[in-house]
């Protein structure tokens, strides 16, 4: 109780010291993000442990606006992958390649981008700020997991510690189905 009474004015002290916000100061408001996520089912992994893994830069495509994304999407899935449990091997060795593509907010989709992936881009070829995965067989090149991820949001992306935390945060959402490896 003595305590208490002690750390009372320190209190009181750290609670007098906060920042009000005036009534013409607007808060800083957090980007609404919207997104969409369509991802194919893999219970397991058709391989005996360890299941190794590769991300070849020949397999990560992009238009223009999404290229800057490319590099913190392929760490992030190599991360997530990693943390699955999975092996990194050389692409020649791996049992599974990992291929990705990304097209910015304001690029519409070619078939050509979704074909060079195994995907069907669907009905409508406007996929503005999509992400698309897909994990292949490296022998038989069979699609073994897909996953692609719409989003949009108020505000753009520009800095590259926010695009890392936004790349790792749409990787997870995109592949948090995936089996671990043991």
């Amino acid at each position: 109780m003595r305590t208490l009474v002690l750390l009372f004015p320190l209190l009181l002290t750290a609670c007098a010291q906060q920042q009000a916000v005036t009534p013409n100061e607007v808060p800083h408001q957090a980007p609404t993000v919207q997104m969409t996520v369509v991802a194919t089912s893999l219970n397991r992994w058709p391989y005996a442990a360890p299941v190794t893994f590769a991300i070849p830069d020949s397999l990560m495509y992009a238009k223009v606006q999404g290229k800057p994304w490319l590099p913190p999407f392929k760490q992030a899935a190599r991360d997530y992958l990693l943390g699955l449990g999975l092996r990194e091997a050389p692409e020649s060795e791996a049992n599974v390649l990992l291929a990705i593509g990304v097209l910015g907010e304001k690029e519409d989709a070619d078939s050509l981008l979704f074909s060079r992936l195994g995907m069907d881009p669907g009905v409508t070829t406007s996929k503005k700020g999509t992400v698309a995965l897909v994990l292949k067989d490296r022998q038989s090149n069979t699609k073994l997991w897909s996953a692609a991820l719409q989003a949009s949001r108020d505000t753009p992306i520009n800095v590259n510690a926010a695009r890392d935390r936004a790349a790792q945060s749409l990787i997870e959402q995109m592949m948090m189905r995936l089996p671990s490896a043991q």
